[in-house]
């Protein structure tokens, strides 16, 4: 028994499925980021926390804020726009932060601001200025400090007016010292750092029992009590205010986790609802039968007919718009670092639809995806209730949006940005790589050459000479009126004969010199990128020497994943910036699952060149460096987010662009991309 006066859930199950036949379901439009329906988060492998709300107060919809640990951006606001969602970065650096987060107007000015705080590696707990309307997407968010200092982690935050003063207190737990702290807004909450604040609870709430969570979680506010005061709920209490700073913790079950409270049935009181967190444990729901106050009152009854297994998703909503609460509780798929599989391949997500009686009807809602947190909000503002979910470390960096039956109707609103945000076109010229003309180029050198100058390119990067010599080549360069700013040459020839492709490359005047692949039998191993990345940096000393610029062309196959990072990131913490640069492929990253517009804004100042290449809709993603050449399809009509990957390309010092189109189709293709990308402004 993991409670005192658990119930038989049969009849509310005999009820559920009596009730089943009689409603309508909900039909859930899924998006996701692994898509390219919303922008990636970043590129960070563990994803903490999630927090919704009204951070853009002219939106009639819901934003959402993820918070990351692993790399910088440590903070992305997903910011509803009438044409989808733009991500804005509110905390560029790396700040190791934890699940949790919690929103409300700090500074008065009548926007909302945020918190979150430290996981494990840190004491710290902040709070960031909301800059409304001044919004760029450039610039970060003004970061404050709350707490700095005493124990580490900081899992989980919120606001309410506990004390009855008419101005809402911070709540946070702070979980390596097994306490909760109590803290009141300063008068002047810009310039107070740190704030005061002092322990309101100390000691365990239900972690460790029953195969529950190793530390306490979760935070809610509700008035259990009916004094028309909401109370906190964390762990597995909730907590009467003393006076002062003295709350009275009362007992509700022996599992702590996430912790909700509503209205689920008539009565004088709410229940409860809690599930294990972190940890394991069932799904359960108190309903007290006399004295709130008193622990031997509530009374506890299992909601699903097995145990959650890391049940870390647990939020409380009307969410079929009936009058009745649901439950929407899921289940972590990884949790662990050390294997790149899922540690709960059955996890699952529920929606328990509430009766308004006490009875709910259970559907599942996915199954093998690993939900770590989620939240219910109107976030396209169409006037229903969405979900919002994100996976801790299985196939992220990602967000995923379920909408309820699609977008509906909108009230129009324009965004507000910042004076300093320009919307420009392409400033730099766009080359063309010519494996796009490969077919044309071996029939008519000469003439496709003269084709590609009269249709507007300059410049051209290539990988091969069409079977002349460097000397000829160029003459034919020259005749047409284009110049190389490129050579790719292969990791072999470069093995064997640096020189000569130094030769070659000065010859035709190109200021790059490039390779695509490195070694490796079967799946890229790290010793792999190892032994290519020390050669690399050998031949980017002599070519450097030579007044060139050496670089690498990522693949694909580059972005196996490892526990924290990529083997990408490997190559690029191996390789020598001065002497190593890299050409992104936006096809490549994308069908990889390498967000491009993220990997520019980790790496500025790394990626010095840019094919512009789209991706079709429904592409099947894989990191084997090879695709169908169908999949490439003219810019702007793929699933690439191009005035996100354009914006991240200007900022992190991208020189050189060149169009490249695999398909058959590329020269009916590519004049579509030209008019795409000139009347592009970002």
């Amino acid at each position: 028994m993991y409670d005192r006066g658990v119930r038989t859930f049969a009849l509310a199950l005999v009820i559920a499925a009596l009730l089943s036949s009689q409603t309508k379901e909900i039909r859930w439009d899924h998006l996701s980021s692994r898509n390219g329906d919303l922008p990636s988060p970043g590129t960070s492998r563990e994803q903490t926390g999630i927090l919704t709300g009204r951070f853009d107060k002219d939106s009639p919809a819901t934003d959402f804020v993820m918070s990351f640990r692993v790399v910088g951006p440590a903070l992305v606001w997903f910011r509803r726009t009438p044409s989808g969602w733009d991500r804005y970065v509110i905390e560029k650096e790396f700040l190791p932060i934890e699940a949790g987060g919690a929103s409300y107007d700090i500074d008065g000015d009548g926007d909302n601001d945020i918190v979150f705080g430290n996981d494990w590696q840190g004491n710290k707990l902040w709070w960031w200025e909301n800059p409304y309307p001044n919004f760029d997407p450039a610039v970060p968010w003004k970061r404050h400090l709350i707490k700095d200092g005493g124990a580490n982690q900081h899992h989980d935050q919120i606001f309410a007016d506990f004390k009855g003063t008419g101005k809402p207190q911070l709540a946070f737990w702070n979980q390596q010292a097994k306490t909760i702290f109590l803290a009141d807004i300063p008068k002047d909450p810009r310039h107070t750092e740190p704030w005061p604040y002092a322990p309101i609870f100390v000691g365990a709430a239900g972690e460790g029992a029953h195969g529950a969570a190793v530390y306490a979680e979760g935070m809610d506010a509700f008035d259990i009590d009916g004094d028309g005061r909401p109370d906190l709920l964390a762990g597995n209490y909730w907590f009467k205010y003393q006076g002062g700073n003295t709350f009275k913790p009362i007992k509700v079950g022996v599992i702590g986790g996430r912790i909700k409270a509503g209205r689920f049935k008539p009565g004088k009181y709410p229940q409860i609802v809690i599930a294990p967190g972190d940890g394991s444990g069932p799904l359960m729901i108190y309903e007290c039968t006399g004295n709130p106050e008193n622990p031997e009152d509530w009374k506890g009854t299992r909601l699903l007919d097995h145990d959650m297994t890391h049940g870390h998703t647990l939020e409380i909503a009307d969410i079929d718009g009936d009058g009745n609460l649901d439950i929407l509780a899921a289940e972590q798929g990884k949790w662990t670092r050390e294997r790149n599989t899922l540690d709960n391949p059955d996890a699952s997500a529920w929606i328990l639809y509430g009766d308004g009686k006490g009875a709910f009807r259970t559907t599942l809602l996915a199954r093998g995806q690993g939900w770590h947190d989620s939240k219910i909000a109107d976030l396209d503002g169409d006037g229903d209730l969405d979900i919002l979910q994100h996976p801790y470390a299985w196939d992220a960096p990602r967000i995923d949006v379920w909408l309820q039956g699609g977008t509906g109707q909108v009230r129009p609103w324009k965004p507000k940005v910042a004076p300093s945000v320009r919307f420009l076109p392409l400033a730099e010229p766009v080359g063309m790589e010519l494996w796009t003309y490969r077919r044309d180029l071996k029939k008519d050198l000469p003439g496709t050459l003269a084709m590609l100058r009269k249709s507007g390119f300059p410049d051209i990067e290539t990988a091969s000479l069409y079977d002349r010599d460097s000397a000829t080549f160029r003459k034919l360069l020259d005749h047409a009126g284009l110049t190389c700013s490129s050579l790719i040459a292969s990791y072999e020839r470069l093995s064997n004969d640096v020189e000569g492709v130094i030769r070659d490359a000065k010859t035709l005047g190109a200021s790059y010199i490039l390779t695509s692949s490195m070694p490796h039998q079967g799946e890229l191993t790290e010793d792999d990128v190892k032994k290519a990345a020390a050669a690399f940096n050998q031949w980017g000393v002599k070519i450097k020497a030579a007044g060139i610029q050496f670089g690498y062309h990522p693949h694909g196959f580059e972005f196996v994943h490892t526990p924290t990072q990529t083997l990408f990131d490997v190559l690029a913490a191996e390789t020598k910036p001065d002497l190593v640069t890299f050409e992104l492929d936006t096809f490549w990253f994308a069908i990889a699952g390498a967000d491009p517009a993220a990997f520019l804004e980790r790496y500025p100042n790394r990626f010095q060149l840019l094919h512009l290449k789209d991706l079709s809709k429904g592409a099947l993603p894989n990191g084997s460096g090879s695709a169908p050449d169908e999949a490439s399809v003219a810019i702007g009509s793929g699933v690439l987010r191009w005035p996100d990957i354009l914006r991240a390309a200007r900022a992190a010092g991208v020189a050189k662009y060149y169009i490249e189109d695999e398909s058959p189709n590329a020269p009916v293709q590519v004049p579509v991309s030209m008019r795409y990308l000139a009347g592009l402004h970002f």
